[in-house]
């Protein structure tokens, strides 16, 4: 169980995580009056004086990925509950920082997630730039295998949407490409 707060600190809802194989993998709190997952980001709170202080938020996709970079020393990590990046989150990023970096799991879910978050963020006037993980594995993972000097270094090389898009139609494309 995770308590969710909302980003005055005040515990406004839980989420819960399977330990095995069942679904759903995470179920949160149901929308109430005092909690809705669109206006909250998961460790914004935590996280508010180092996102403010480097005018940067890193949204990864769940519970693990950002206790997982706070414990690492990133504390400008916050998640959405679920990947979706809503109008909502880019209004209260907005008033945090200038800046996202999106960082979700390195699979098709999490690309499109990516796309799709970082347009709504774009279009709310917070720069993006989207960042992806080699090996297939999430945050929380590739921190505990390869440090945080390496996962430093991949955030760095964060690229902007439109050459994130590219990159992800030129993969889909048949190889050699040609001019034909």
């Amino acid at each position: 169980m995770f308590p969710i707060a909302n980003h005055r600190g005040e515990t406004v809802g839980f989420g819960g995580r399977v330990l095995d194989n069942r679904e759903p993998k995470y179920l949160n709190s149901p929308d109430t009056p005092v909690f809705s997952k669109s206006k909250v980001l998961y460790g914004l709170a935590q996280g508010a004086a180092g996102i403010r202080k480097l005018n940067r938020i890193m949204l990864v996709e769940g519970y693990m990925d950002t206790i997982a970079c706070h414990q690492a020393g990133v504390g400008y990590a916050a998640a959405p509950l679920g990947t979706a990046v809503g109008q909502e989150h880019a209004r209260l990023i907005k008033r945090y920082c200038e800046e996202a970096i999106m960082l979700f799991d390195p699979d098709p879910a999490g690309a499109k997630a990516s796309l799709r978050g970082a347009a709504v963020l774009w279009e709310n006037g917070v720069s993006v730039k989207i960042a992806s993980l080699d090996g297939g594995l999430d945050p929380d993972e590739f921190i505990k295998n390869r440090g945080l000097a390496a996962f430093e270094k991949t955030v760095k090389q964060a690229c902007d949407l439109v050459a994130f898009h590219t990159d992800l139609v030129l993969a889909r494309l048949e190889k050699p490409l040609s001019a034909q």
